[in-house]
């Protein structure tokens, strides 16, 4: 394939701050002129500091100007890696909390709010089990479905239930070293077709450092993986068709140690991966948000290219016809 996609805008979305990173976007589901986009993202000090709120946005799609700004966060605690997600009713937000006690002890759970409006937000839920980090939860008929990820353990295992209420294990122990010889698999992005078939894209932090992607019918306990060959870092990904599929994440060029924020076509048919569009983005950069209009996408990411200070940008690209 040597079509390419083409970068119509980027703008960058986050007031100023220290560090503004990590992001995800979905369309405003209660805006009924269909014109605006919810992005989410974590402010703090720096990438690891332990002060990290999530910063909610309402952007004007064709302007790319803030309407509205939420700010979710929990005294003495490090909010982290905020992603959304739509029941049909409801937009739930999660995020993995880190919170140091008086003995200098973590202790990490995962943490929910919702709205129904896009305006207030709920109070807080706690979810999860201690120490498991729930990575992109998604929505189909009537439950949530998310792998969930412990360094130790070196696998990830898949989630099911309510981020609002409870989630419990699915399935333990779906891929990782133990069962698939392959070392620290963790931040993945999960989608389902019309039919419920499942697809994911994993990454990993270990070995060949290389991501994954599975596959599985209800009631996904059986996956079947394929090595992508590279690594992606924060991956997020959406589904042309029932085969092929956008997947954007961190780039990394090991031989010059730089980074950038990429998004990659994938053929599941072919196995084929190819790069079709580098975003203006290195150093800190990455955890992009997708949301896909026609031949339009749009798409959050964050990036310290300018003045070397973490901000998260919102680009505009379209060709995505082409790709189909």
């Amino acid at each position: 394939m040597n079509k390419k996609l083409k970068l119509i805008e980027v703008c960058r979305i986050s007031p100023p701050a220290i560090h503004a990173a990590f992001t995800d976007l979905m369309e405003n589901p209660y805006d009924k002129s269909s014109n605006s986009l919810l992005c989410c993202y974590r402010q703090a000090t720096n990438h690891v500091s332990k002060d990290g709120v999530i910063v909610i946005l309402t952007v004007c799609e064709k302007t790319f100007q803030v309407v509205s700004k939420v700010l979710i966060s929990e005294p003495g605690t490090d909010l982290r890696d905020p992603k959304l997600m739509f029941d049909g009713h409801r937009v739930i937000l999660t995020a993995f909390a880190k919170t140091i006690d008086e003995n200098a002890q973590a202790h990490t759970k995962m943490l929910s709010v919702f709205t129904t409006t896009g305006k207030s937000w709920s109070s807080k839920h706690w979810f999860g089990d201690d120490g498991w980090w729930i990575w992109r939860p998604q929505w189909i008929n009537n439950k949530a479905f998310g792998f969930a990820y412990h360094r130790p353990a070196e696998h990830i295992s898949l989630y099911e239930g309510d981020p609002t209420r409870a989630m419990r294990i699915h399935k333990s122990n779906v891929f990782g070293l133990a069962k698939n010889n392959k070392g620290f698999p963790n931040e993945s992005a999960l989608l389902f077709n019309s039919e419920g078939h499942a697809a994911v894209f994993v990454r990993r932090d270990s070995d060949t450092f290389s991501a994954h992607f599975g596959t599985s019918k209800p009631p996904y306990t059986k996956w079947n993986w394929c090595d992508l060959g590279i690594y992606i870092g924060g991956p997020c990904a959406v589904a042309l068709s029932e085969t092929t599929f956008l997947v954007a994440g961190r780039h990394v060029d090991w031989e010059n140690r730089k980074f950038s924020t990429r998004i990659w076509h994938f053929d599941a048919k072919s196995k084929q991966l190819t790069e079709v569009l580098t975003l203006p983005s290195s150093g800190d950069t990455s955890y992009p948000g997708i949301v896909l209009k026609d031949d339009v996408l749009y798409m959050s990411y964050y990036s310290s290219h300018i003045d070397n200070e973490a901000r998260v940008y919102l680009a505009k690209i379209k060709g995505i016809n082409s790709l189909c």
